[in-house]
């Protein structure tokens, strides 16, 4: 049995458990789910003995035992009959002979008050499957239950929910249940079919055994930062020689810095006090006036170079990691929210620009003076050098212990930014759906929520350094204090000149003032390190989808496309049941192919392998007789077109996006195709006509103009295969109408899949496949399907016809 499914139930459900099994009953799998007997966010328990199935789920305490009874996972009448009630005898066993069936212990009055919860059990020999199914937003558990009688249809049953962060470990779960099942169906001394292949092990990090991030090599926990920091300067390297006299200038300022204080000394001991040399107070004022004057100018020159190479850095590192992102395959973006893909080009690039033209050098300039100062104080007096050194390795301890705390902060901070990012793009790009259903109040309430743990975060980086900052500035305010009291006794006592001493403390703050400033670079140098490895998890991600070595480029496509025992699961470790299973279709250059089936059935799922977002778990595809997997992508894409349901346009004119899949069309290409399209009429009724804005996807036109629009787009790039995914789905008769016509020009003569559930659109495609469950059920022409009384096709025809009727009525 997995480790990953033995887990430790609460004390209160481990003794609930006890009353209700039998004496030798023990349980063989206990698995804990974040989602309630409500659909709640919630605790609930899955446990499977070796004769039967439970689930446990704590009731609140105004539920009445009846309340609990009726709250099934599906809430269906006909599931109500297959579960039995609560603490009920366990189901008898109906397996091998040989064992010999145990009677429950009676549960105590006690027990009864302590199980103050749902409880659902079901035998183990009336399951026939079991798998964990994905749903909209989490998943399920689901068992498939053999009739009572026979010939009575199976059912299938939901007995347990959870988030789509748990469908992993119930994958497993559902395979070890599975063998359970199996082990009782079978008859003792019997074969045992072969169980499902296991799945990929996730790839883990070899140093500390966490799971990496899908894609990539990198355990963000493990890391070298100072290896990640390091590999920042490789943006410098094109401009390495600007680089270079930015930190001479730098190296400059600092040895310019150090002058003044040995001219004060020298102003203080041979002129102030003696009180002559009268032509000495010129020369050294003259001096300390060119001094500053140099500086200011050198550090003016600095600063243009270093806004100059801090942009031209910036620029490069948006475009890289923009560049990058455009390879990336669709599962990258399955995986990421918008909004923490956002930040990597905006917020995270900003951050280590920052951190290369200004604070790197910085670093390296600090440590230097550091040095630098410290030889100085101690050749001037090593006894003052010491109690201005003493301090150096508490300084050090300090900013390590800071450094590991602010770490974890800045890492959570940097989270929980992308996160509000993500929810302000879907706010915002959704605004009409929340304007519609009036829930202003609850997106406030949301992005309140979000603001408010990212404000609790920056509150305990401020209090971290409220601690940190002051306790610094503390030790060097004694340090100085010690250094007057010393060293004003030492001028007293004639040992030491008032100008050493004056020399001495401005070394001294010059000391402590780049000590400062490390410390100081140190929360940069954790922000840097944490951004730079947000934005390398994306660069070190490789697209799942990429050229094969050898990749061939088929220019022209002829459009024979063949589905050989295609299976397909977005899961990439298939811990969970396929979506697509043994899939097998040929279809010729030129056929018209009709996709129809019950939502989540898999036809947009096959349109996905053939355009190659994805490539199949197993078997193959085969385009003009070459699978897909050898062919180049750019070859691929360049001679397919998409018209979707919800058709996308970018934010600019008509012209533009209809010319979006071409960059060398004129304008009168680009008319022709919006009047194959039936678009020219309304587009010539703009003001700017073709020049007319579309707005933000396209908000400023209709749904049926917008499908129009991305028609013209298709045909304009002369597709040799066409997928139409749902076009004619929303919108009305009359404009149904002008895009079938459309459609109808735009397919001739091209291999095409179209899916549609209006069937009456499909009467004019080659053939139909019907699909169920992931799988073909049926292949035919429409007349040919509709003969089948019984198949799907013919079911989902009636229906539609039934609609029909009753509308016009």
């Amino acid at each position: 049995m997995s480790e990953g499914v033995r887990e430790q139930l609460p004390d209160d459900l481990r003794r609930t458990l006890r009353a209700l099994l039998g004496e030798d009953e023990a349980p063989r799998m206990v698995l804990s789910a974040d989602v309630d007997h409500q659909g709640r966010f919630g605790a609930s328990w899955l446990v499977v003995t070796e004769r039967r199935l439970l689930v446990l789920s704590a009731a609140s305490r105004a539920e009445t035992p009846a309340d609990r009874r009726a709250d099934l996972p599906a809430g269906a009448e006909k599931q109500r009959r297959l579960f039995p009630r609560p603490n009920l005898p366990p189901p008898h066993h109906s397996g091998r002979s040989t064992r010999r069936s145990a009677t429950p212990r009676p549960p105590t009055p006690a027990a009864a008050e302590e199980r103050h919860c749902h409880v659902l059990h079901l035998s183990l020999s009336r399951i026939a499957e079991v798998k964990a199914r994905e749903t909209v937003g989490s998943g399920a558990l689901q068992v498939t239950l053999n009739g009572e009688k026979e010939g009575e249809t199976p059912t299938r049953v939901d007995v347990i929910r959870f988030s789509r962060a748990l469908l992993l470990r119930f994958g497993d779960a559902a395979h070890e249940l599975q063998l359970l099942c199996r082990a009782q169906a079978e008859p003792a001394g019997s074969e045992s079919a072969p169980p499902r292949p296991r799945r990929k092990p996730k790839a883990r990090c070899a140093r500390c055994g966490r799971v990496l991030p899908p894609g990539t090599e990198t355990c963000l926990a493990c890391v070298d930062k100072g290896k990640v920091l390091l590999r920042l300067l490789v943006y410098l390297g094109p401009y390495w020689k600007l680089s270079l006299l930015s930190l001479l200038a730098s190296v400059g300022l600092t040895v310019l810095a150090l002058t003044p204080p040995y001219l004060m000394q020298i102003l203080i001991d041979d002129v102030l006090m003696p009180r002559r040399g009268s032509h000495l107070l010129y020369v050294i004022t003259g001096a300390l006036a060119g001094v500053h004057l140099v500086r200011l100018a050198i550090g003016a020159g600095r600063d243009w170079l270093n806004a100059w190479l801090g942009q031209r850095v910036y620029f490069d590192l948006r475009t890289q990691i923009f560049r990058h992102l455009q390879k990336l395959s669709m599962g990258f973006y399955d995986r990421k929210q918008v909004g923490g893909v956002l930040s990597r080009i905006t917020s995270d690039a900003s951050t280590l620009h920052v951190f290369l033209v200004g604070s790197a050098q910085r670093l390296l300039i600090n440590v230097l003076t550091v040095f630098g100062i410290a030889v100085v104080l101690l050749a001037m007096n090593w006894r003052l050098a010491l109690i201005v050194l003493l301090p150096t390795p508490l300084l050090i301890v300090a900013t390590i212990w800071f450094g590991k705390r602010i770490r974890v902060i800045y890492r959570r901070y940097w989270r929980l930014l992308s996160q509000i990012n993500a929810m302000l793009v879907s706010s915002i790009s959704g605004v009409r759906v929340v304007r519609s259903f009036g829930q202003e109040p609850r997106e406030i309430h949301r992005f309140e929520g979000r603001s408010t743990d990212y404000l609790n975060t920056a509150l305990d980086a401020a209090r971290l350094n409220v601690r940190y900052y002051p306790s610094m500035s503390l030790i060097t305010v004694i340090s100085s204090i010690l250094i007057w009291l010393i060293g004003g006794a030492s001028v007293l006592s004639g040992q030491l000149s008032l100008g050493t001493l004056t020399a001495f403390t401005s070394y001294m703050w010059q000391f402590y003032g780049p000590i400062t400033v490390l410390c100081e670079i140190n929360d940069v140098l954790q922000q840097a390190a944490t951004a730079a490895e947000r934005v390398f998890e994306v660069m070190d991600t490789q697209p799942d989808i990429a050229d094969a070595p050898g990749a061939v480029r088929l220019d022209p496509i002829q459009g024979r496309v063949v589905f050989r025992d295609v299976c397909f699961s977005y899961d990439e470790h298939e811990a969970l049941e396929p979506l697509l299973k043994q899939i097998n279709i040929e279809v010729e250059p030129g056929e018209i192919i009709g996709l129809v089936g019950h939502s989540g059935s898999g036809k947009s799922t096959l349109i996905n392998l053939i355009l190659r977002f994805y490539d199949p778990t197993s078997g193959e595809i085969l385009l003009d007789g070459v699978d897909l997997r050898r062919v180049q992508i750019e070859c691929l894409r360049e001679q397919m077109a998409v018209v979707l349901q919800e058709p996308f346009l970018f934010r600019g004119t008509i012209a533009e996006n209809i010319a979006y899949g071409r960059t060398d069309v004129t304008r009168d290409e680009i008319i022709a195709a919006a009047k194959a399209a039936n678009a020219h009429h309304f587009v010539t009724k703009f003001p700017d006509g073709y020049d007319t804005e579309v707005g933000e996807r396209g908000g400023r036109l209709s749904g049926g103009e917008r499908q129009r629009v991305s028609i013209a787009r298709a045909i304009l790039s002369n597709p040799r295969i066409l997928i139409l995914d749902e076009a004619t789905a929303s919108v009305d008769t009359e404009t149904e109408k002008l895009i079938q016509e459309a459609m109808e020009r735009l397919m001739r003569g091209r291999t095409c899949f179209v899916i549609a559930h209006r069937l009456s659109t499909l009467r004019t495609a080659s053939r139909l496949v019907v699909l169920d469950d992931g799988r073909v059920a049926e292949v035919g022409t429409h007349e040919e399907l509709l003969a089948k009384e019984d198949g799907i096709y013919a079911r989902l025809a009636r229906i539609q016809m039934e609609m029909a009727k009753s509308i016009a009525a």
